[in-house]
């Protein structure tokens, strides 16, 4: 079966309404926090996770309803032939760089001011209490789950009926940066990058596998060095 009417729905959902609705909420969740004097943070981590399975819906629905087979949709076991040593590759680097970032960032204060400077812009969204990280750390479990059944399952799939592989990996990075507009243009950048090589990581393992852990480490790391910085910061303010 070829790409049909609920196809193009679904991709119109990712391309239009997901990066339009980012948007405006972000800017609602900042004029939000701005005035509160509650941990808003948890409850827009949960409205987010909410979100993400609204997204995973709307494509699995999809591909239920019209019957397809769901190896096509990265529902498959990584394929250990070809290139899979690429994907594996590129994923223990992507992994351990972050890794290294981490433990860097646990062990050390010294870098505390790049990275609060880094975060300037997206700060109000980033885990400051330990309820918030635990809902954060959720959080990188959803994004990772629908944002690579979406991004990398269906939306490089419904590409690649009309342009090569390296096109396809580039246009649903660009996709996928869109989903991420919220966070300006720096995070939009950084998140086309991360969308390529996740996508690199897909076609060269032909399973949303390696994508899903990849994706949720990434995100779960990511939160995790920001929401020790902040406790430090708060740390070092409440001593002086």
């Amino acid at each position: 079966m070829g790409i049909v009417t609920p196809d193009w729905l679904v991709l119109a959902f990712l391309v239009i309404v997901v990066p339009v609705w980012g948007w405006f909420d972000h800017r609602s969740f900042l004029r939000r926090e701005a005035v509160a004097d509650t941990d808003i943070l948890s409850a827009e981590y949960m409205k987010t996770i909410a979100f993400h399975a609204v997204l995973a819906t709307s494509v699995l629905a999809t591909w239920f309803v019209l019957g397809r087979d769901w190896t096509l949709l990265g529902f498959t076991a990584p394929n250990l032939a070809g290139h899979f040593w690429i994907g594996s590759l590129i994923a223990a680097a992507l992994l351990t760089g972050m890794v290294l970032n981490l433990l860097g960032g646990l062990a050390s204060g010294k870098g505390d001011a790049a990275r609060l400077k880094a975060h300037a812009d997206l700060a109000p969204f980033l885990p400051k209490t330990a309820r918030q990280h635990r809902w954060g750390m959720a959080l990188s479990v959803s994004a990772g789950v629908a944002e690579e059944i979406a991004y990398r399952g269906f939306v490089m799939w419904m590409l690649a009926f009309f342009m090569p592989v390296y096109a396809v990996i580039a246009v649903q990075a660009v996709i996928f940066a869109l989903a991420h507009a919220y966070q300006g243009w720096g995070g939009a950048v950084g998140t086309a990058i991360l969308g390529a090589v996740i996508g690199v990581v897909y076609w060269a393992t032909g399973s949303l596998f390696l994508p899903i852990l990849l994706h949720m480490l990434v995100d779960a790391m990511s939160l995790s060095l920001a929401y020790f910085t902040f406790r430090r910061q708060a740390s070092r303010e409440a001593s002086v």
